[in-house]
């Protein structure tokens, strides 16, 4: 087990620039879902997104995790596991003050967003559940991105509790995670199969932690693991080409009976994994090519920046997509093509501004705390 000192507090590359892909995937998504005109090549590149923005969500809340447990075991002692002890307290405290303040100002502003635009906003317990951060998608009534707000607070509510329950032991807390995972997929498959669809598509995804818990507790275990070796292990290669080989096979014979299948039902479980370690692999190795130096650093600010650009994108192509539908009258194919390029300006912009605000903001909070402290 390496020492304290071992075990540096730094900023990996490969982190950021795995969020980058990931908010990217989501973004792109995210703009063809919302694109107004649903001509067959949309309707396409719609679904066939979906795939990569499930996926990129799995990710991002195994990065949670991960981030989450390295942090906490850079407070050990040396050569010992089992007496983390925690000031939760605190440490949820910390958590809130990084989340909310951004959460909160992506409301306002996307509220005045509508107002600019004269959208219909109903101010019914809806829109407060939704303000406040506990609508998941279900009650959401502002933007229903927002989902994700709701589903991380609920995981960083229930790390004590992991971390509890699992007596700081990384084996017992994969445990925990896939057998919740495999509990609520059950459940969903059960209400799936009774008709009842708003249960089934609640413990499905986007409502709460349950459908994520895999992706998290998976994260949390390989905290652990890569504080103390620094690297990924090859038995995390060799397991997860295992569980994808599963994986593909049950798509293979899905896909050869024409039946059905639903990513979020367990494939995700085996996808998942092998996915997040490819990428790491590879962009770990693609950070010591120079050439590509620029695009890994644009990666990289995407991931530093992926919480906010989650928060605030969607309503941005709410309030301009129909606009430049209407407006532009060209070959469909172009228009989609412009249509994503002024986006990604205007969103670049948005982004930009909204950090700068919610920096001001933080700061004159941080000045009225200091203040009566």
């Amino acid at each position: 087990m390496n020492t304290p000192s071992q075990i540096r507090q730094t900023r990996f590359n490969w982190i950021d620039q795995t969020k980058g892909l990931a908010i990217l995937a989501i973004v792109i998504f995210h703009f063809f879902q919302n694109y107004p005109e649903r001509s067959q090549l949309i309707s396409v590149l719609d679904s066939n997104g979906a795939k990569l923005g499930y996926a990129a969500v799995d990710i991002f809340f195994l990065m949670a995790g991960l981030n989450t447990s390295y942090a906490l075991i850079s407070k050990l002692q040396k050569n010992q596991i089992v007496p983390i002890k925690i000031n939760w307290r605190l440490w949820l405290i910390k958590r809130l003050y990084r989340i909310y303040p951004a959460y909160i100002l992506a409301v306002i502003l996307s509220c005045l967003l509508y107002l600019f635009t004269n959208s219909k906003i109903n101010l019914n317990l809806n829109f407060f559940l939704s303000f406040i951060g506990i609508a998941g998608i279900k009650f959401q009534s502002i933007n229903p991105g927002f989902w994700f707000f709701t589903v991380i607070l609920e995981a960083y509510l229930l790390t004590p509790l992991i971390f509890s329950f699992s007596h700081n032991k990384p084996n017992k807390i994969l445990f925990l995670g896939i057998t919740g995972a495999i509990i609520t997929k059950l459940l969903a498959f059960y209400f799936f199969i009774v008709d009842d669809t708003n249960t089934y598509l609640f413990f499905l995804q986007n409502n709460f932690i349950g459908s994520y818990l895999f992706q998290f507790c998976l994260g949390l275990y390989w905290g652990f693991m890569y504080a103390e070796h620094q690297t990924f292990r090859k038995i995390d290669f060799i397991v997860t080409s295992i569980l994808f080989s599963m994986g593909i096979l049950i798509f293979a014979i899905l896909t050869i009976f024409k039946i059905k299948y639903i990513y979020m039902l367990g494939i995700d479980m085996l996808f998942t994994p092998l996915f997040f370690l490819g990428i790491q692999a590879l962009l770990y190795r693609l950070d010591k090519i120079a050439k590509i130096g620029r695009i890994l650093s644009f990666l990289s600010i995407l991931g530093i920046y992926s919480y906010q650009i989650y928060l605030i994108h969607q309503p941005l192509y709410f309030v301009l997509l129909p606009k430049l539908n209407s407006m532009i009258q060209i070959n469909n194919y172009l228009k989609i093509g412009i249509s994503l390029m002024i986006v990604s300006i205007l969103l670049a912009i948005y982004v930009f501004s909204f950090i700068k605000i919610e920096r001001f903001v933080m700061k004159m909070f941080g000045k009225v705390m200091s203040k009566q402290n």
